[in-house]
């Protein structure tokens, strides 16, 4: 037999890789890990190859190889020329990647594996790729990060991707200062820019990280840069008092309960890529409310945890030290002040002398105004590095780990759209119209609960436990927020990372949409009025619920009419909470899945909540259907979907005042219905819009409060008195009405100053006619003349005024008969 030779195992895998880096060129080539696996850590600066000699790194031939090759690094210089391999690899022209950062990497890749291993590489970028000649080159390097003023500089100079601003327009004095300060402060960060984003989004984020603040100075004529710190001496700050201010509208003092006092910041270390949190509190603020209100900052270019701990002890600062907010209006000698700027506000009747307030807002409004409106901050007056709270050292305790009672919880009734997204069709199809489900909605306490039991009863039955929850995201409203609003300010925010885009958020009875979510401003933009409710508005201080994913179900089937309780009890690592220690929260369940959506995009005389109108109400809607739309939350805004079968809208006018129905129409076949209010006097009306299927009423209904100009016009219309009315010929009034004899064409007139091309509605009431006609006549340059009666009756007719300056009712010679009333009352 001859020699056996050797089995092949493996192959070792060889590979040419070209990968694009960034903008370029880069100062240099920091660090390179290939699977998570470290191959280069230092400082390579320049173009030039990497020799990689590692063949045993992720285990050698018998596991999965190394890496051995070159890495040649392409910097992108403006004399780089196309790579000389790839040109003979794949024929034709190459570009030369000048301005890009490009690597190629030659060589083994691994070993015993098809899969290539992933390659992350850092760059460290300070004074090369600059457009312009590089500014300050000495201060723009902080140890791993970049000064926040060359930041700056370069986003707005930068004529390939950034502004490209002419650098004349940049305040050099006071860049200069800020960088010298952050240089001083050893405050760099590791932030990058990606196309995706905006310029000014992006300086917005790194302002956010130092605290500080650009605008244009008008005075100037160019950009000027200031940091948010104590700079400045209080005395000799310009003064801002009531000499000058024209309009105080607002002076906002923050409550302290339910202010932040506990900030998390969350940083980024550049070099293992992992989170760094630093926690701060203001003990002050947490014993005088008695619990810790928590809130996080998520600040990405902070690299280092001496950098995580000052801002956070700043932002805690700023949540915690209740500053007060003002907006006013000052004439023009103030004109050329900018955002960022610090003054000494004085004002005598709140008792303040020469507080430092920060500008953060100017309104210039036009030349012709006369007036600035500005938006006040007081100051805080430092960071961290010179911070008003310190951290108390103290022996380290261990958490309170007992379940506590929720400090917030409701329970509500099932929505159809809640049944739809849980429910198969088939299962949705075969629920009666008086079946009803209940969802708690819980805050999560203070503390590490991760959860809770949920126990239901009908009320006066034993509690039993039919599920768990998780905590619900939970805020509340910061200002009230109008009918018609869609960004709405939050405080004593509770989980909101868990809120995504497209999600449900109940505030009141009212389920909203997300659009937007923006932690940093604690805003949210909304879509109004969803799936069964109706946009309403909502007083500051109202909590908000988000009750997409994270709540607790019941699921057992009630019926309407039966009122639920439930309690919601903690549970932590030690247990869980005892029931007798959590409230009782109660929904009385009406059929909500069952009942037909309210109508939707309601619209009344072209206006969705008009103040004021005439006599005449054009109500106009859109068509909503529970079934069609499912689980898709649909704004009140939105065009017509539907209608669900056998649903009709029903329209109520009410007197707001004494309750007294003055219009009702059931069974309305459309989406438009007309109504002509028509009172003694003017009067507020309550306007009702609901939709209705067989016996089953929509759970809300438009309800909009309109100031009527609906009372009669003209004085003496039911002839009660002898004035008012000038009578001609064969015309008297007696017994509560006006008579008339034949034999002379005369008018019975009364002035009256019609609104050019408004449409008024008259009304005669003729009685014991017995020969000859009359008219309405509205007299002016050209008269209007409405149709001959003849006979006894009620007549109404419209007119459109155009320069009438009178009423008159015309009767011919023959004319005998009486008149019981004369009515005039504007529609539109």
């Amino acid at each position: 037999m001859g020699k056996s030779s050797k089995p092949t195992i493996g192959y070792r895998h060889f590979m040419y890789l070209y990968m694009g880096e960034s903008i370029g060129p880069n100062d240099y080539l920091a660090g390179i890990k290939v699977g998570g696996q470290p191959v280069f850590e230092g400082e390579r600066p320049g173009s030039g190859t990497l020799a990689i000699n590692l063949p045993e790194l992720f285990g050698g031939d018998k596991k999965e190889g190394g890496l051995v090759g070159t890495l040649q690094i392409r910097m992108g210089e403006q004399s780089q020329l196309p790579d000389p391999y790839l040109q003979q690899q794949v024929p034709g022209p190459w570009p030369a990647a000048r301005g890009l950062c490009t690597t190629l990497y030659r060589g083994m890749v691994g070993a015993m594996n098809p899969y290539l291993k992933l390659w992350a590489k850092r760059w460290g970028r300070f004074v090369q790729g600059w457009s312009t000649p590089v500014w300050q080159p000495q201060l723009a390097r902080i140890g791993r990060g970049m000064n926040a003023a060359h930041i700056h500089y370069q986003c707005l100079t930068d004529t390939v991707w950034g502004v490209g601003l002419d650098p004349a327009l940049v305040d050099e004095d006071s860049f200069l200062r800020a960088a010298q300060r952050l240089y001083d402060e050893q405050f760099g960060l590791c932030l990058g820019w990606r196309r995706g984003d905006s310029i000014g989004s992006f300086l917005q984020q790194v302002n956010n990280h130092v605290g500080g603040l650009w605008a244009f100075d008008p005075m100037l004529g160019k950009f000027v840069y200031r940091l948010f710190r104590p700079d400045y001496d209080a005395a000799t700050l310009p003064l801002l008092d009531e000499t000058s201010v024209t309009a105080l509208e607002s002076w906002q003092t923050p409550l302290l309960d339910g202010s932040v006092n506990e900030v998390t910041v969350l940083g980024r270390d550049c070099v293992t890529n992992l989170e760094i949190a630093a926690t701060f509190q203001n003990m002050a603020n947490v014993q005088a409310q008695g619990r810790v209100v928590a809130d996080r900052r998520t600040l990405p270019g902070l690299w280092n945890r001496n950098l995580c701990e000052r801002v956070a002890a700043r932002e805690t600062a700023a949540a915690s030290s209740l500053l007060q907010r003002i907006k006013l209006t000052v004439d023009r000698r103030w004109w050329g002040v900018k955002r960022g700027d610090v003054l000494a506000l004085s004002w005598r009747r709140k008792g303040v002398q020469r507080m430092p307030v920060r500008v953060l807002e100017v309104d210039e409004g036009t030349r012709t105004d006369g007036a600035l409106a500005l938006v006040l901050l007081q100051d805080i007056d430092g960071m961290a590095a010179t911070t008003y709270l310190r951290p108390v050292i103290a022996p380290w305790t261990p958490p309170d780990t007992r379940p506590l009672p929720l400090p917030a919880q409701r329970l509500i009734e099932a929505t159809y759209r809640d049944l739809a997204g849980r429910l198969r069709p088939a299962d949705l199809a075969l629920v009666e119209d008086d079946a009803g489900f209940v969802v708690a909605l819980g805050a999560r306490p203070n503390g590490p609960a991760y959860g809770y039991t949920l126990l239901t009863r009908t009320a006066g039955g034993m509690f039993a436990e039919v599920g768990s929850g998780d905590f619900s995201a939970t805020a509340t409203l910061a200002g009230a927020l109008g009918l018609t609003e869609t960004v709405a300010t939050l405080a004593d925010l509770r989980d909101l990372d868990l809120v995504a885009v497209g999600s449900e958020a109940l505030i009141d009875e009212e389920l909203v949409r997300i659009d937007a979510v923006d932690a940093i401003a604690g805003t949210l933009t909304l879509a109004r009025g969803c799936v069964d409710t109706v946009p309403a508005p909502h007083a500051e201080g109202t909590r908000v619920w988000f009750t997409e994913s994270y709540v607790g179900a019941d699921p057992t089937e009630h019926l309407a009419g039966e009122t639920i309780e439930a309690k919601l009890l903690t549970r932590t690592q030690e247990g869980t909470l005892d029931a007798s220690l959590a409230p009782v929260a109660q929904v009385r369940l009406d059929s909500r899945q069952a009942r037909p959506y309210p109508p939707g995009r309601l619209r009344i005389n072209g206006s969705a909540a008009p103040p004021t109108s005439y006599a005449r109400l054009s109500i106009a809607w859109a068509y909503r259907d529970r079934v069609l739309q499912g689980d898709r939350l649909i704004e009140h805004e939105a065009g017509g979907i539907g209608p669900e079968p056998d649903t009709t809208t029903s329209v109520r006018v009410l007197h707001a005042v004494s309750g007294a129905v003055l219009h009702e129409t059931a069974g309305i076949v459309g989406t438009s219905h007309s109504v002509d209010v028509l009172l003694a006097s003017d009067a507020t009306v309550r306007v009702e819009v609901r939709s209705q299927r067989g016996a089953l009423a929509s759970r809300q209904a438009h309800i909009r409060l309109i100031q009527s100009e609906c009372g009669e016009k003209l004085a003496n219309a039911d002839f009660d008195v002898q004035t008012a009315w000038t009578l001609g010929a064969g015309w008297s009034i007696a017994g509560g009405g006006a008579n008339k004899v034949a034999g002379t064409a005369s008018d019975l007139a009364q002035p009256f100053a019609f609104v050019d091309g408004a449409l008024y509605r008259v009304e005669v009431v003729l009685s014991q006619v017995s020969a000859g006609s009359v008219r309405i006549v509205l007299a002016g340059a050209v008269p209007m003349q409405g149709d001959v009666r003849t006979a006894s009756g009620s007549f109404v007719e419209p007119f459109t005024a155009n320069a009438h300056t009178a009423l008159r009712v015309a009767a011919d010679a023959a004319f005998a008969g009486r008149i019981e009333r004369v009515s005039l009352r504007r529609l539109a």
